[in-house]
Parts: structure tokens; C-alpha cells; sequence
């Protein structure tokens, strides 16, 4: 025991590594002065909380000596910000420092789930409705191209991770993100194809750093070949690359990325009045899904929620919301705590059309495969309660799931020449009950 707490005062983080190593913890703060305020955290089970810990001045001087010689970065006056990823803990630490906090160094850390959230997982805490799983799921199927949208803290980074899950495995996918959020090294070691670009933080670096800039990042990206491509947070000049590239179809993929916002419209706004992309490029964005913290009936408890499925419409000049640019396929009922399907809006979709057309299936077609997508993430979920198995629900057997019923509707289509899909989901079904929960338990022991 006392050997650990030498350690840990030594060679580790001191009481940081307690706090950092509950990975219910999803954030703590540590405000200026230090050593005056208590420690604050953000719990996933008990939300915001006060601890009973102070964090010395010795204690930061000694912290910041650390990060400043992993990270080969300089924090001082000129750079008074340091974000970096401290790699052993799965945790993004951002530090200020005079003269930017006039009142001393303040840190925020943001702790990573260290397996990725999947879209029954999401399901389960009632962060997405099945429908709303199921139709994301088909979009990117069909490779449409999607920003996930939301303010700091609406989950939009854990979405898109779980978003990346369903690519087929068969599939080659570049990621480029400056700060390393998505669950890269998770996903290569289940069996996907990730190439991760890291690029410089457009906060806290000089010009002369020795990383490369998002925007040189993503041309190479593009020159990596077919691949999908899914940028972690579209900040600055690199949308006009991403623009120009899916404009031309040299993504010709899928292509997802994250960005801030708090709707379709402020995304539309944020890319082209802020970002300088031009409306002619941002019109191929074709889906944009909007995460935002709901606090029901005045309560201070925060409850994540996916609240907007938008498509964004290609026949519009100026604005899109003056002229139906953007067509809500789901808004979220709050009264009802449920993310509402508007089935009215379906007859004006291009999206649904030009799918239709590529694919040469109905659009009632296309919906079975989409309840069928949404079907089969509620039964995960009902088998994880009805055994007690919330490994179920865990990335590397929900792929599994995922791959076997990909496989059930190609085996169809090769046999029949088209899908039943009640006969390939009863089959799938029988298949996870008999096979894949019984594989689960046994590694759960």
C-alpha cells in the first residue's frame, strides 16, 4: 500500500491518478487560484459534484513539468495554452496559464470511455430512439455524407464513434482529428481497417510546430485512396478542403465529421458564413444530427439526447431555411422524452429519391431495411436485460451482430435475387439467442 502512494506521488499523477482512474468520471475541473477551490467533477452516474479535494500549488508545479516534457510542448507566458492527451490514462487534459487566466494555472480534463459507445448502448440510456439508429445506420450504408452537431458535452464525439462502428468491416477508414478522441487502436484491435491522421490543435501551438495543419492533413487524406473519412471536430480552414473534395466526389465515400452547433441552420451558418465555404459546396452535407444536454421540467439533471435529423435539400440559393433548404426527417417531443419520426416530410426528401434511384430499390424497400436496422439494435438490448449481460452491448460483439446480419441479407440476395427481411431477422435473431449470447457469457465468467 504505502509503496503505491510513494509511487504515485512520484513517478504518477498524485491525486489526480485517483479521480482519473474511476472511468465513471467523464470530467473534473480544476479552477484558479489552486489550492483555493475544491476539486469539481462531472459523474456519469451522479452528474455534477463537488469533492472534498484540494489540489496544491506544488502539486500543479510539478503536474505541468510533466505534461510540458511528454508533450515537447512549451507553457509559459507566449503559449499560455497546453492541450494534450495524456496516453496511459485515455484523457484530454486542456491547461491555462497567466496571462490568459489571470488568476493562475486551471486545468479541465476530459476522460474517455475506454470502450467506444455503440448505438444500442445508446439505445438503452434512451440517448436515440431504434428508428433514429436504424435510419443513421442506412445513411451510411448508402454512403451520405454526415455532420454530427451539438455543444460541448452533448455526446457528439461518442456518436460519431459509435457511427464509425457501423462501416463495414470490409471498409477503409481514415480518421483525422487533432485531439485523439475517436476509438481508433479499440476499433483496429476488433478488426477494422483505420488509418489515424494527427493533425495540430488550432489552439496552444506556434505556426512553427512540427505537426501538420488539418487542412494539409486531409489533402493527403484524399490521396490515401477510397476510403471513408471521418474528421473529429471540422474547425477552420480544413472545411474548405472537405467541401472541395466531396463537391468533385473525390470522397465518393462516406464522409462523417463533428462540428460545433446547436442545429441544422447554426451548422449551415458556421460553415459558410465563419468557415467561408461556399452554399454550392456545403449543399453535399446531406445529413446533419443534432446532440444537445436536456434538463427535463426546470430539474438541474442533464439527460443527453439526439433531438434533430435534418436533410439538407441541393435545390436552394441563399438560405436554406427561408427557402425549405432543410427538411427535419425527426425532432425530439420533450413532453414525451422521444425522438419523433415526420413521415409528411418523406415526400419531399431528394435524399430518399437519389437513393432509390442508385440502388434501384423501393422506398419501401429501403424501409424495411431500416426497421429491420432498428429492430435488430432493440433485441441486443432486450437480451441484454432479460440475461443481465451489459457485454452484450459492447462494441466487439455488437459488430459481430452487425456483420452476421449483413451476411444473412447478402446470402438472400444471392439465393432470391432480392431480401425477406422478416426471414433474415428471425434467422439473425435465432442466431444471436442461440450463438452469440452463450459466447458472450462464457467470456463474462
Amino acid at each position: 500500500g504505502l509503496s503505491q502512494v510513494v509511487a504515485r506521488y512520484s513517478v504518477g499523477y498524485g491525486v489526480l491518478e485517483v479521480l482519473l482512474s474511476d472511468r465513471r468520471i467523464t470530467d473534473i475541473y480544476i479552477d484558479a487560484p489552486i489550492g483555493d477551490k475544491l476539486i469539481y467533477l462531472i459523474h456519469s452516474e451522479w452528474g455534477q459534484c463537488q469533492t472534498n479535494i484540494i489540489f496544491t500549488q506544488d502539486e500543479a508545479d510539478s503536474f505541468i513539468s510533466k505534461i510540458r516534457a511528454m508533450s515537447g510542448r512549451p507553457f509559459d507566458e507566449a503559449h499560455p495554452v497546453l492541450d494534450f492527451d495524456l496516453p496511459d490514462l485515455d484523457t484530454r487534459i486542456a491547461a491555462i496559464s497567466p496571462p490568459l487566466s489571470p488568476d493562475g494555472t486551471a486545468f479541465a480534463f476530459r476522460l474517455h470511455k475506454t470502450t467506444p459507445w455503440t448505438l444500442a448502448q445508446f439505445i438503452d440510456v434512451k440517448y436515440i430512439s431504434p428508428l433514429a439508429a436504424g435510419l443513421l445506420t442506412f445513411f451510411i450504408d448508402s454512403q451520405a455524407t454526415m455532420l454530427v452537431t451539438g455543444s460541448r458535452g452533448s455526446g457528439k464525439t461518442s456518436l460519431m464513434s459509435a457511427l464509425m462502428l457501423e462501416i463495414l468491416q470490409n471498409s477503409r477508414i481514415i480518421s483525422s482529428e487533432d485531439t485523439l478522441e475517436l476509438p481508433i487502436e479499440y476499433m483496429k484491435s476488433i478488426g477494422f481497417n483505420v488509418q489515424r491522421l494527427k493533425t495540430r490543435s488550432p489552439i496552444g501551438t506556434s505556426e512553427n510546430d512540427n505537426e501538420v495543419a488539418p487542412e494539409n492533413a486531409l489533402r493527403t487524406a484524399l490521396r490515401l485512396g477510397d476510403s471513408a473519412l471521418v474528421i473529429g471536430e471540422v474547425r477552420s480552414k480544413e472545411a474548405r478542403v472537405l467541401y472541395e473534395a466531396m463537391r468533385i466526389g473525390a470522397a465518393g465515400n462516406i464522409v462523417m465529421g463533428t462540428i460545433h452547433g446547436d442545429s441544422a441552420y447554426s451548422v449551415w451558418d458556421r460553415i459558410v458564413n465563419d468557415l467561408d465555404v461556399p452554399n454550392t459546396s456545403f449543399k453535399a452535407t446531406d445529413i446533419v444530427v443534432v446532440a444537445r444536454p436536456i434538463r427535463f421540467k426546470g430539474s438541474i439533471e442533464r439527460h443527453r439526447r439526439v433531438v434533430q435529423v435534418t436533410e439538407v435539400k441541393k435545390h436552394w440559393k441563399e438560405d436554406p431555411e427561408e427557402e425549405g433548404g432543410l427538411l427535419d426527417l425527426m425532432t425530439y417531443n420533450a413532453k414525451k422524452d422521444e425522438l419523433e419520426f415526420i413521415e409528411d416530410n418523406l415526400k419531399e426528401s431528394d435524399l430518399f429519391t437519389r437513393i432509390s434511384s442508385t440502388t434501384g430499390l423501393t422506398l419501401d424497400e429501403l424501409w424495411k431495411g431500416i426497421r429491420m436496422g432498428a429492430e435488430s439494435k432493440i433485441y441486443l438490448v432486450s437480451l441484454k436485460n432479460e440475461f443481465k449481460l451489459p457485454e452484450l452491448l459492447e462494441a466487439e460483439n455488437t459488430v459481430i451482430a452487425n456483420n452476421k446480419l449483413v451476411l444473412l441479407k447478402e446470402e438472400q440476395l444471392e439465393e432470391f435475387g432480392s431480401v425477406d427481411y422478416e426471414e433474415a431477422l428471425g434467422k439473425w435473431k435465432n442466431w444471436v439467442r442461440t450463438y452469440l449470447v452463450k459466447r458472450v457469457q462464457s467470456r463474462a465468467k
